[in-house]
Parts: structure tokens; sequence; C-alpha cells
């Protein structure tokens, strides 16, 4: 990486570091869901409230590295009015891009491609993964409640 991309990326992991930095919890929320990673110690603690299939809403507090802010700060902006099964897909995109080099996710999910460079570095990949664990098992609590 040349030094102006690599300039451009840190400022863009730095910016979805400052976007969580204060924790935004819900008030009310249909579920809150504490992930760590046992590997570095990092913690996302999220809400998520629902109508039907789909989220309504998103709360954090994330004592992570770069790399979970990236993904609660992403998932945070882009999650709300999507499917629980969106949300799973993204899930399993990131997943398969850090375990085996697919590709990241596009569109609205174009961000998380600041997650590839941690393909490389399988000691991060919990770090990475968490935001994402966290919001799959908050919706399997979800539907567990209804059903």
């Amino acid at each position: 990486m040349d030094d102006d991309l690599l300039e451009l990326y840190s400022e863009r992991l730095m910016a979805h570091g400052r976007r969580v930095a204060a924790d935004r919890r819900l008030p009310a929320p249909d579920v809150t869901v504490f992930h760590r990673s046992p590997l570095c110690g990092s913690t996302v603690t999220l809400d998520l409230t629902a109508k039907g299939e789909t989220v309504t809403g998103l709360g954090y507090a994330v004592r992570a590295c770069s790399l979970g802010q990236v993904g609660v700060s992403v998932l945070a902006e882009v999650l709300p009015g999507r499917s629980f099964a969106e949300a799973r897909q993204v899930a399993e995109a990131v997943r398969a891009m850090l375990k085996a080099g697919a590709p990241p996710p596009n569109g609205a999910w174009g961000e998380l491609e600041l997650l590839q460079p941690a393909v490389e570095l399988r000691n991060r990949h919990g770090s990475a993964l968490l935001p994402f664990e966290a919001v799959v098992e908050a919706i399997e609590r979800i539907e567990a409640t209804r059903n």
C-alpha cells in the first residue's frame, strides 16, 4: 500500500472509530447481547429492536480495536430497516471474506471492505467478527422469544 492510500485507509478507520466512541444504547431494546473476544479482550454490547423480521434499531457500547469499531459503525448505520435474513447474509459474507478470501460485501455494506487487511491476520478474525456474531445472536434470541 503506498503512503497516500495508507493515509486514506487510516482516516476511514479512524472515522468509524469516532462514530462509535460514545455509547449509544437503546432505552427499551428487545434484546441486549454482550460478546467478548477471549483472545484480545475486545467487547461489544448490542441492543436490538425489531418489528416482524426487520431490525428497527441498534444501540451499542464498544470497547474494541478498530476492526470491531468498523463493524459496529457500519451495522449502526446500515442495519436499521434491514431484514434478519440480510443481517445473517452480511455476517456470513464477512466470515467468508476473512476465512476463505471471498470478496467483501458490497452496496450499502461496502465500507466493510476496511476489514479485508485482517484476512492475513488470523489472530484478528475474532475481533472483526465480534459485532456480526453479536447481531446474529441477538436475532436468534428475538426469534426464540417469539416461538
